[in-house]
């Protein structure tokens, strides 16, 4: 995503094409300079990063393999230990990117709502914590107080069985988003728990 921003999406995207061997040297350069990032935020003090990546789910999985996922198991591999953690995002289309996405290492994987989270949960290790991934547009900005706890709750029962899931937005809280729907969110959690001996958590 960082190469998207400096190089241009649609340029990058034609260019893996075309000629793959100058995106494999911008991504080198992006992760030198995401790893000296991460170990200045870790010498502060920080438990960890969010690495947003989601211009990689426009990818197909072997694409995503070779020009997402192995950069990002460099940084994870440089920076994560049992005190910081990194989290990778991908808000794209990830129902087939799962793997990919686990063989980074990350400790955490955060979804959009684009996922079917209970695929994600099946198929990903106990060990790893999955995020996600209510939509943080149509349903937490855009809906009632009551469609932000109905949804809330809808996506708690589906998720119940795993005690690896973290309830969040499926991407950033929208500016403008209503105080009241964020205040439904939490709680819908919070009466999940309540009938279910505080099982869940959120982030």
């Amino acid at each position: 995503s960082l190469a998207g921003r400096l190089y241009g999406v649609t340029e990058t995207m034609t260019t893996i094409l075309d000629e793959p061997d100058t995106i494999l040297m911008l991504l080198k350069k992006c992760t030198q300079f995401l790893i000296a990032c991460c170990k200045a935020f870790k010498s502060a003090d920080a438990n960890g990063v969010i690495i947003a990546e989601p211009v990689a789910g426009m990818l197909p999985p072997e694409l995503c393999a070779e020009f997402s996922s192995s950069f990002v198991q460099e940084i994870v591999r440089a920076v994560q230990d049992r005190q910081f953690l990194v989290i990778l995002h991908n808000c794209g289309e990830t129902d087939q990117l799962v793997p990919s996405m686990l063989g980074t290492g990350a400790a955490c994987l955060h979804f959009g709502n684009r996922c079917t989270i209970t695929d994600a949960l099946a198929s990903t290790p106990s060990n790893v914590l999955v995020m996600g991934n209510l939509d943080p547009v149509g349903v937490l900005k855009m809906g009632s107080p009551a469609d932000v706890r109905k949804e809330t709750s809808l996506l708690l029962e589906r998720t119940a069985r795993y005690r690896n899931f973290v309830l969040s937005s499926g991407c950033d809280v929208a500016p403008y988003t209503p105080v009241a729907n964020i205040d439904a969110f939490f709680g819908a959690l919070h009466e999940f728990n309540r009938k279910n001996a505080g099982t869940r958590t959120i982030v």
